[in-house]
């Protein structure tokens, strides 16, 4: 039987949680700490934090990060996904697929060391906790992220989203659109509103039954704006939910 409401799919980072901070602080013990074995120090230079953030639209998944930090110490910086492309596959797969595990490993650490400070630096954005708040029990809300699902579980509980583990799904080397796609058929929806800042996720979507909205408010490069795929504004993003899935 197919659903008379669409499934809403909501990316994690920059859709829901601004984590720039923890993930600025993972890389750095990953690539620093771990991958180069550097006497201890904190992540304080402006100068790093900046050229962090500025190569922040750029990343896919966790390994992306440890690159950034990489290429920060180097002094290189990509204009371009096509440029940050190339330097990852520069690295080889063997080294990426290092510094994802480096990655991780310094994230659980992180966690376990101090979760009060770990879930400080992972905030949600405001108008997307309202907006979830406001959602009727019944709404078919997931998240589907290339951030493991325990890492995400645990900073939705500490900010009283309850969500059930099953709608916390872990698009690990499947493209989020087949995600969405598969996820749609699987639960019996006529559509998908898929809600990402990533822009290279969403750009080729051709499937009528998924609206892709790219949020404007997440990590993402001034001309992606200008682009034709469907943009959120917060304001948008509220109304779309309160339309779509109405208190009754």
């Amino acid at each position: 039987m197919i659903g008379t409401s669409p499934v809403l799919v909501l990316d994690f980072d920059g859709v829901i949680c601004d984590s720039i901070e923890e993930c600025f602080a993972s890389s750095w013990a990953a690539y620093h700490g771990l991958f180069l074995h550097d006497a201890p120090r904190a992540p304080t230079e402006k100068a790093a934090r900046a050229a962090f953030a500025r190569l922040r639209p750029f990343v896919r998944s966790g390994e992306d990060f440890v690159l950034i930090q990489r290429l920060v110490a180097g002094g290189v910086l990509p204009g371009s996904q096509a440029h940050f492309d190339e330097e990852a596959r520069r690295e080889g797969s063997a080294t990426m697929e290092r510094f994802k595990n480096l990655f991780y490993e310094a994230r659980a650490s992180l966690l376990a060391s101090d979760r009060d400070d770990w879930l400080q630096m992972n905030l949600i954005y405001p108008h997307v906790a309202a907006a979830i708040a406001a959602l009727p029990p019944a709404a078919p809300l997931h998240v589907l992220s290339t951030k493991r699902p325990p890492f995400i579980a645990e900073i939705l509980a500490a900010r009283g989203i309850a969500l059930p583990q099953e709608r916390i799904i872990h698009s690990a080397g499947e493209p989020k659109l087949a995600a969405v796609e598969r996820l749609r058929v699987l639960g019996g929806f006529d559509r998908a509103i898929f809600v990402e800042d990533q822009i290279d996720a969403i750009r080729e979507n051709a499937n009528p039954r998924i609206m892709a909205y790219l949020a404007t408010w997440g990590y993402v490069q001034p001309e992606w704006l200008r682009t034709d795929v469907a943009l959120l504004t917060p304001d948008a993003f509220r109304e779309l939910l309160a339309r779509t899935w109405p208190r009754r």
